[in-house]
């Protein structure tokens, strides 16, 4: 229990199938509470006892059901159960009586449902339920005003249960642009932070190759050490820690060969084939999940420069306050460009020098928009010669 509220605290913090789940455990227990502190009224509704004696075993089962829907991590059928469960409470409660206490049930349906945050889900089940409480509010108007009350009172029901409903389905929609927004932001930042990692890994691999060093997989001290870990941890979990050792020499073979042709190896058993597939995102002579772990976690331990306003800022109107500072900067990224290789090859690797044709056309790409102002743009367009005559490359 105290680890279940830990995580309902730090929900932020938790992966989204993981907050599906606790809110899935939070509606079972709600709707759980609702049905034991309503269920001794049911005898006195307008029901037989058979179909009293069904509807609690239907709800009996509908609670197993969704114990175990949670239990073996089937979290989106859970959410749809509970919405159903609901639903089904508030027909048995609507249809067995028609006093005020009923229509409650209403506002508690689409409570449930806005609870779940899922816009799809509101949509669908959150209109069902308004549709049948607007009908049954105008099927038993007669129960639900006084005979004191002015004519067409009725109609303040339906107002504010549809009120409810557009209030929450706004709601709805706008955290659904909220998590849009946010998720392609975090997809382009996912992509800035792998073009970073990608250039980090080419310049280590270059540093490695020019101190004329062995790749790490490759070094027996690094083989051994993981050896002796992956053997431990192994015995840990199964007692049979030998068994890794030829997932280990797989594992480095993947570095040496490269998955494709373990792959295309005909010698090699589908179950091995399977097992090579697995760990190609362990891999670390590319980028892969492993490696932009490893980077994420070397540089949290890395001090950093202190806050400046203009640190992450790529402009080079907002970098350089004069024209003329903005002149040079432009001069210097088109020296930089014509003279080093920076045009990526087949392979992904930058061994190219950039022509004065291709670094027009960058500088006219759309992307661009994000380091040059128009009018930096316009002044290179309309100077290109004599940036090529002074700027570019010899020989």
């Amino acid at each position: 229990m105290k680890n279940f509220l830990r995580r309902v605290v730090n929900t932020d913090f938790l992966p989204m199938n993981e907050v599906r789940k606790i809110k899935v455990v939070l509606v079972m227990t709600f709707l759980l509470i609702v049905t034991a502190a309503t269920i001794g009224f049911a005898f006195y509704f307008d029901y037989t006892n058979a179909v009293k004696i069904a509807v609690m075993a239907v709800f009996l089962f509908g609670s197993g059901l969704i114990y175990l829907l949670i239990r073996f991590n089937r979290i989106m059928a859970a959410i749809h159960v509970t919405i159903i469960y609901t639903i089904a409470l508030t027909m048995f409660y609507t249809q067995g009586t028609d006093s005020f206490y009923a229509y409650l049930f209403f506002y508690i349906s689409l409570t449930v449902i806005v609870f779940y945050q899922e816009l799809y889900i509101f949509l669908s089940y959150g209109t069902l339920v308004l549709g049948y409480g607007i009908f049954y509010i105008m099927f038993h108007e007669a129960n639900l005003i006084a005979p004191t009350d002015i004519l067409g009172s009725v109609y303040a029901y339906v107002v504010l249960l549809v009120l409810f409903y557009l209030i929450f389905l706004f709601q709805s929609m706008n955290n659904e642009k909220l998590y849009t927004d946010l998720n392609l932001e975090w997809v382009k930042l996912n992509q800035v932070i792998g073009s970073y990692q990608d250039f980090t890994l080419f310049h280590l691999e270059e540093i490695r190759k020019k101190s004329k060093g062995v790749p790490f997989y490759e070094d027996r001290a690094f083989r051994k050490a993981v050896d002796e870990l992956s053997v431990f941890v192994c015995e840990q979990l199964k007692d049979r820690g030998k068994e890794i050792t030829n997932v280990l020499d797989l594992y480095i073979y993947i570095h040496e060969r490269g998955l494709a042709k373990i792959i295309e190896n005909e010698e090699l058993s589908v179950s091995t084939k399977k097992i090579a597939n697995r760990l190609d995102k362990y891999l670390l002579n590319r980028r892969t999940d492993m490696v932009s772990i490893l980077m994420n976690f070397f540089t949290r331990f890395r001090s950093t420069d202190g806050y400046r306003p203009n640190r992450y800022e790529y402009h080079l109107g907002r970098l350089a306050p004069s024209t003329a500072e903005q002149v040079i900067a432009l001069a210097f990224v088109y020296r930089y460009l014509a003279n080093e290789p920076t045009a990526f090859d087949h392979y992904g690797q930058p061994d190219k020098i950039m022509s004065h044709e291709e670094i027009c056309q960058l500088f006219a790409a759309p992307e661009m928009d994000e380091f040059l102002s128009d009018g930096q743009i316009a002044f290179f367009k309309e100077n290109a010669d004599l940036f090529r005559d002074h700027l570019g490359r010899k020989g």
